[in-house]
């Protein structure tokens, strides 16, 4: 079974919003579902959404009246990876209307965990800003007229007041260093990242801190998704191989068949081989082993793909619950030396006085 996928290209920039995204998939299966064609679908939608530039929406159409798939136009819109490729699948297989409410499902929970991070980081982010433009301020003017009045005074500042003061004076370059730099480390993990072969990825994804059980639970919820979809048409493990091979996209999906091909000539189960690639759930390998043993395999991960999510969503969400009082606090101290700089010094000044 060889499916040719030449086409299939990913761009990055943005066409839609992830929350328009989500509305066009949940309008194209109502479409679907009351009978409308694919084109018909696409052209009606394509009058309803505003695309970023007239060219896109050219482009779209031009695609239709080429006889495009689902997966191409979803291309053209700059949908997830992820979603593209499942679309594809399903089509593969004419199962598109039963494919899309995953889809659906999918991004929407994607976008709540996203807009729960944002929501709880904002508002903190916003006080951090305001208190660094604060001490630039303070910095420029009010701490050295203080400073030229306590050298007059002659008013002898503590070991705490000094390094205080020391800290508060070069805090905004220091915040503005570390944001520099970690912009830099992102970008050049980036860069490595996607220079690397598919087993070195794996590699490097596993051994950061906060990406690596994500890393498993995305690759988990794909191979699940896609592996359920394969299993419920009667697609057979060698099927599912030479899917994975004719497609040029995605290196990863070629890696993932050779070594499913290399295991199962050497004999082993599909579970064994999935713990040797080494980025997946041990969950997800009981399921399979349950599954083979049952003959229900198809009906089990597509159950376990939706776990995935809902168990991404409740990691995320119990992160983020860590992320504002740890900002709070920062944000507390910073305020509280700030003031022991100004102040410390001045009740020393009018012991002096006194």
């Amino acid at each position: 079974m060889r499916i040719n996928t030449h086409n299939i290209k990913f761009k990055r920039k943005r066409v839609l919003s992830s929350a328009s995204q989500i509305a066009l998939l949940r309008r194209l299966s109502d479409l679907l579902a009351n009978g409308f064609t694919l084109t018909e679908s696409f052209s009606f939608l394509l009058t309803q959404i505003d695309l970023r530039h007239a060219s896109e929406n050219q482009a779209i159409i031009e695609a239709l009246n080429s006889g495009a798939s689902c997966h191409q136009v979803l291309k053209l819109l700059n949908f997830p990876r992820t979603v593209i490729m499942l679309i594809y699948f399903a089509e593969l297989f004419s199962q598109l209307q039963e494919c899309i409410p995953h889809a659906i499902n999918f991004m929407t929970r994607h976008l709540k965990a996203k807009r729960s991070l944002i929501k709880t980081i904002q508002y903190p982010i916003v006080l951090i800003t305001i208190f660094s433009v604060m001490l630039i301020v303070l910095n420029q003017t009010i701490i050295p007229e203080f400073q030229n009045l306590y050298e007059t005074m002659d008013v002898q500042l503590s070991p705490l007041q000094h390094y205080l003061t020391q800290f508060i004076v070069h805090l905004p370059s220091a915040i503005c260093f570390i944001f520099i730099f970690i912009l830099f480390l992102f970008y050049l993990l980036r860069w490595h990242y996607k220079k690397l072969s598919p087993p070195q990825k794996i590699i490097f994804a596993k051994r950061l801190p906060l990406i690596a059980s994500y890393y498993k639970f995305f690759k988990t919820y794909r191979l699940a998704s896609e592996f359920a979809l394969f299993y419920n048409n009667g697609v057979t493990l060698s099927h599912i191989v030479d899917i994975y091979e004719s497609q040029t996209e995605d290196r990863y999906l070629t890696y993932l068949a050779s070594q499913i091909k290399l295991g199962t000539e050497k004999g082993l189960q599909l579970s064994d081989i999935l713990r040797e690639v080494g980025c997946f759930q041990p969950e997800l390998l009981s399921f399979i082993e349950q599954g083979e043993k049952k003959g229900k395999l198809d009906v089990e991960l597509q159950l376990y793909s939706a776990i995935v999510i809902e168990q991404i969503e409740r990691k995320l969400l119990k992160q983020i619950k860590f992320i504002q009082p740890i900002i709070f606090s920062l944000l507390a101290f910073l305020i509280s030396s700030l003031y022991l700089v100004i102040m410390l010094p001045m009740f020393d000044l009018m012991q002096t006085i006194k």
